[in-house]
């Protein structure tokens, strides 16, 4: 049950919210194994003078800002899973709004399963409940 908030300093159109969706709900699924169906995506837009990097607000001309926040359960995926996932969202965001700052963040954040949870119920819960 991933949660993954993008965050990016520009104004997106439909199409490229949409890719940005579809793909990113590919990734976490072909490298990561994720359900699809329990997958959220959350887009954060803002203006690019709201994004700086070496204490310098972005331009409309400067590549676009990005940060993104992928939130799992501890100990679900390994380590080059993970690299693999910080690689490939980096180039999805390339592809799908263009070059972006080199200070470009994706954080795979594990969550303790007892920590976080999905429709009411902890993963831990939930886990313990599939057996």
């Amino acid at each position: 049950m991933p949660y993954i908030n993008i965050r990016i300093g520009t104004t997106l159109d439909n199409a490229q919210q949409n890719k940005l969706y579809q793909k990113t709900t590919s990734l976490i699924k072909t490298i990561m194994g994720k359900r699809p169906e329990v997958t959220v995506v959350h887009i954060q837009e803002s203006a690019p003078h709201l994004w700086s990097t070496n204490a310098s607000a972005l331009t409309d001309e400067d590549p676009v800002g990005a940060y993104v926040d992928i939130k799992v359960t501890e100990g679900t995926n390994t380590p080059e899973e993970k690299a693999e996932m910080l690689s490939q969202t980096v180039k999805m965001l390339q592809d799908v709004v263009g070059i972006v700052q080199e200070a470009c963040y994706v954080v795979v954040d594990d969550i303790p399963a007892n920590s976080w949870g999905y429709n009411g119920k902890t993963q831990a819960v939930r886990a313990a409940s599939k057996l």
